[in-house]
């Protein structure tokens, strides 16, 4: 299970036994200055993310507070040029790796503006902060889709696509399919699979009614028979955020002539494949690549005009993050979690 050390400016000390996870929060920290040409943001919500090749991994800690950041600004530096940031404006943050491993913080010191966007003032702050993580990636992984999608359209009668893994990644992804590739696209068919009964139930209630129960206690063979047949056929496109070696083995076997596998960035798996039937079959294996500014700033304005919906999402204190982070891995939580820090007196 994950572990996260959380720090807290309020004076508390709380150390729980959450069974494989211990959390302690217990000291007091100090307002960073503005950086000069930059700004100071109070942060107000951060996704509660993980990824399930990585949580298998001894010892792993996830990130905080990762690529999902939304707040308010607190202070902006006189000398900033073409000043357009005002304290109070409300805003999130393009995924930036420095910052994602910075720990707890209440504020956080921004150098470079361009990385800060303004969000629109209906939009909930909470809902904002997964945009440029759980939300940009979801919207990536379709725009890397549909070029293969479309062209696979024009000479067969359905085009089947699977979505591996019904957590928060695969809940966006069903969203932003939805948005890209049409809602009454009959050409297209989108599957979910997950070794979870629960995630596929909560992917069912996001609109997807053709899931897959991947049960790992089932022979492979017979998992990837029952795919197929649920298919009725082979699978075209696989969008795997899973990656692990089961997965992308049993992705290879179902995935018909001309497919595609487009695989989550964050695996850590290490497989052989042959290269051979890859090519004879004319297929490709590719990943998700990293969303735009361009892409962050269009998702956003679809969301807000609701042309894009969320997924569903519970809203918790950053002092459960470790609670929040087993749940989530144990599926006791579906859909999103987003923590709140600090006094945050703001909308979920």
């Amino acid at each position: 299970m994950p572990q996260l050390e959380v720090l807290s400016n309020n004076e508390m000390n709380l150390n729980r036994n959450l069974g494989l996870l211990q959390a302690s929060v217990s000291s007091i920290l100090q307002q960073p200055e503005v950086p000069k040409g930059g700004a100071l943001v109070k942060v107000c919500f951060a996704g509660a993310c993980y990824s399930e090749g990585h949580v298998r991994r001894k010892g792993y800690r996830p990130r905080f507070p990762g690529y999902e950041i939304s707040g308010i600004i607190y202070e902006v530096c006189n000398s900033l040029p073409n000043r357009n940031l005002n304290p109070g404006d409300r805003i999130i943050l393009y995924p930036d790796e420095e910052i994602a491993d910075s720990g707890y913080t209440e504020f956080l010191p921004i150098s470079d503006v361009s990385k800060i966007y303004q969000i629109p003032s209906n939009m909930s702050l909470a809902v904002a902060a997964m945009i440029p993580g759980g939300g940009l990636t979801g919207f990536s992984a379709v725009l890397k889709a549909k070029p293969h999608i479309e062209k696979l359209a024009e000479v067969k009668p359905i085009v089947n696509v699977l979505v591996v893994g019904a957590g928060g990644l695969g809940l966006w992804t069903l969203r932003m399919a939805e948005y890209l590739l049409g809602e009454h696209n009959t050409n297209v068919r989108v599957f979910v699979a997950d070794s979870n009964i629960d995630r596929l139930l909560t992917a069912q209630d996001h609109g997807c009614y053709d899931i897959i129960h991947w049960n790992e206690e089932d022979h492979e063979e017979y998992i990837c028979e029952r795919t197929i047949e649920a298919c009725h056929g082979g699978l075209d496109v696989v969008i795997d955020f899973v990656s692990s070696r089961r997965t992308m083995n049993r992705s290879l076997q179902v995935l018909n002539r001309e497919g595609l596998i487009i695989v989550g960035g964050s695996s850590v798996t290490e497989m052989s494949i042959n290269l051979n039937v890859l090519s004879a079959k004319q297929q490709s294996i590719t990943s998700i690549p990293k969303g735009s500014p361009e892409e962050l700033a269009e998702l956003v304005q679809c969301v807000a005009s609701g042309r894009v919906s969320p997924p569903t999402y519970a809203v918790f204190p950053v002092e459960n993050a470790n609670q929040v982070f087993e749940d989530l891995t144990l599926a006791r939580i579906t859909g999103r979690a987003v923590l709140r820090l600090g006094n945050t007196n703001v909308d979920n």
